[in-house]
């Protein structure tokens, strides 16, 4: 835009011959000017590029089960005859040895008769509670491990990676013996989960498939069942998983997904899901130690 000179205004004394009484001037009263809030500056939530963070290794030595329930996956409700799940259950012997799946310091240890630390008070049972060293972009992260049997550290130990820290049990709410154990980023809350699959390092030979089911305004669409088959058996329908219920739990702060499928053999899979009666699909290829993502778009 180009700015136009401002017009100069010039005053003119017209002489009279009738000399004029002196006036008394009245000032010109000063307007009183409004004062102006200053902008509050409100910074740019931080985007999150979508990135592995394979940070755990696996809570179990290789003599007893490393691989999560397959039923009742995080944000889940295997079926509808449980609550909705925070976390990955691990089914292992009783008093099988626990282990410590990164380093940091306990903030937890013993029973939560008297600290939420789940649904409600005896919700976990035996619990440990362990800060990572490692934040996730500037935030904290924790690791809850639920329903021991024995706690072998204490408040405010240090503990590394596959250090044995407890016992596996069934206290607090649980069916059976198994681990509990739960991905926290954020904040120390029953609210501030993410899938432990996302976390979990991947043994060899392994990967993870994340992905998207989403509908035709590009929403995600929960409580959905995704079918994975193998490329070269299309026919055989090789795992199963269902998109998160859209209460409680959260979707990772880089992927966004509404599912997730942890620990898979290398190689190519075609993916599968009926929505309103309409197959749709996509195909993933899964590399060692790396995430691969895959959107399906119910359109």
């Amino acid at each position: 835009m180009t700015r136009s000179p401002a017009g100069t205004i010039t005053a003119f004394l017209q002489p009279t011959s009738t000399p004029t009484a002196t006036s008394t001037s009245t000032p010109t009263r000063t307007p009183t000017s409004t004062p102006v809030p200053t902008p509050t500056f409100t910074p740019t939530p931080e985007i999150i590029e979508p990135q592995d963070h394979h940070w755990l290794g696996r809570p179990f030595n290789a003599e007893h089960n490393n691989e999560p329930t397959r039923f009742y996956r995080y944000g889940s409700t295997a079926g509808g005859r449980y609550r909705i799940h925070h976390g990955a259950d691990f089914p292992n012997p009783f008093g099988a040895p626990v282990l410590a799946v990164a380093k940091g310091r306990v903030i937890a240890a013993g029973p939560d008769d008297r600290i939420v630390y789940g649904e409600r008070v005896g919700f976990y049972g035996q619990l440990l509670i362990v800060q990572l060293d490692q934040q996730y972009h500037g935030q904290k992260v924790y690791v809850l491990y639920g329903h021991l049997a024995q706690i072998h550290v204490h408040f405010l130990q240090r503990v590394e990676e596959g250090d044995i820290i407890g016992e596996v049990g069934m206290t607090g709410v649980a069916i059976g013996p198994h681990l509990h154990l739960e991905v926290r980023v954020g904040q120390n809350t029953y609210h501030h989960t993410r899938n432990p699959e996302l976390w979990l390092r991947p043994l060899p030979g392994r990967g993870t498939i994340a992905g998207q089911l989403l509908d035709s305004q590009g929403r995600l669409i929960p409580e959905q069942s995704v079918t994975f088959y193998r490329r070269e058996t299309p026919d055989q329908r090789w795992q199963d998983v269902t998109t998160y219920t859209p209460r409680e739990v959260n979707t990772d702060d880089g992927w966004e997904e509404n599912f997730v499928l942890g620990n898979v053999p290398v190689g190519d899979y075609v993916v599968k899901a009926y929505v309103n009666g309409h197959l749709y699909a996509a195909d993933v290829t899964v590399t060692e130690g790396d995430t691969s993502f895959l959107t399906i778009e119910a359109r």
